[in-house]
């Protein structure tokens, strides 16, 4: 009689840990297809928020140029411009300020070690320009506020700038 009680406690321990061990698994493999389900769903969330990222941020860069600004548009437009135009003709009179054997006027600094050049430059809106300007071994960014007087000419102040250390 000693010898069935241990039989029927064995085989029902056995069949407990196969019980056992098949829920733990069955559990074990939900756990990982959430785990797999949730690791994609953070990769596309990841994605669609950098690409989101992306485009607010050029969307605020696009606000600070001539073209993204509506009232400074206006402002132009109302002067008689064709704005394409008219960039065009304000990156030429910035430009032309370029001398071979002088320093560039609209630039605030004068040059260390030759001549200091506008290099580039960004049209913010109806009032300032940012430039970029270099002597060949410094640098540095400048605003101009440009004024469109009643004869149709531009006048450039030149506002704040600075030089980048070396």
């Amino acid at each position: 009689m000693k010898g069935k009680i241990f039989m029927y406690l064995f085989l029902f321990a056995a069949l407990f840990i196969i019980f056992q061990y098949a829920n733990v698994k069955k559990t074990y493999e939900a756990q990982e297809h959430d785990i797999k389900t949730l690791k994609a769903e953070v990769e596309e969330a990841e994605a669609t928020t950098d690409s989101l990222l992306q485009l607010n941020s050029a969307s605020i860069a696009e606000e600070f140029t001539l073209d993204g600004d509506e009232k400074a548009r206006m402002y132009i437009e109302d002067l008689g411009y064709n704005i394409n135009d008219f960039k065009t003709s304000l990156e030429t009179k910035i430009f032309s300020e370029n001398k071979a054997d002088a320093d560039n006027a609209l630039v605030p600094y004068s040059g260390m070690e030759g001549f200091m050049r506008i290099n580039g430059m960004k049209i913010i809106n109806h009032k300032w320009v940012l430039i970029e300007f270099t002597d060949g071994k410094y640098w540095g960014e400048a605003l101009l506020n440009y004024y469109i007087e009643e004869d149709g000419s531009i006048t450039f102040e030149s506002n704040d700038g600075f030089l980048y250390g070396n």
